[in-house]
């Protein structure tokens, strides 16, 4: 279980009241404020023509990312992804560590990153806050 800090809490209720979606878990870092949207939420999140999700951004005054919640590792993970086509997903488990292997094609992979790298570092830290499992990007 991840502890909130008074600041990713009041994001939370900003967020809600914006959106109307209910927010699971809120982490921000120095690119951006990211929420993890219950199960079903998405679309409420993002809004009428991306109403919503403008709102929020200008709201916060950065970037913005909203990823839906998921119980299962797999559609957690492709959830993260979001439009990124993911041919593979292998999660192995070693004693007490786990690690996602993501396969995508080659060309996706600098999507899969993200510039300098930021997509990939929210990626695997919203994967090790929900599932305590590392994240590791193969390409095909």
């Amino acid at each position: 279980m991840v502890e909130l800090d008074n600041d990713a809490i009041k994001c939370m209720a900003l967020f809600e009241s914006l959106t109307n979606a209910a927010v699971r878990d809120c982490m921000i870092n120095d690119m951006a404020v990211v929420f993890l949207v219950a199960k079903g939420e998405l679309g409420r999140a993002i809004g009428k023509k991306g109403a919503n999700i403008t709102r929020v951004r200008s709201a916060f005054g950065r970037q913005v990312l909203v990823f839906e919640d998921s119980e299962n590792i797999e559609d957690f993970i492709r959830s993260l992804f979001g439009s990124i086509p993911i041919s593979n997903i292998n999660i192995h488990d070693k004693m007490d560590s786990k690690t996602a292997y993501v396969t995508v094609a080659e060309t996706d992979r600098g999507s899969a990153i993200g510039r300098g790298g930021e997509r990939i570092k929210v990626c695997r830290t919203m994967l090790q806050r929900k599932f305590n499992c590392d994240l590791r990007l193969n390409s095909k």
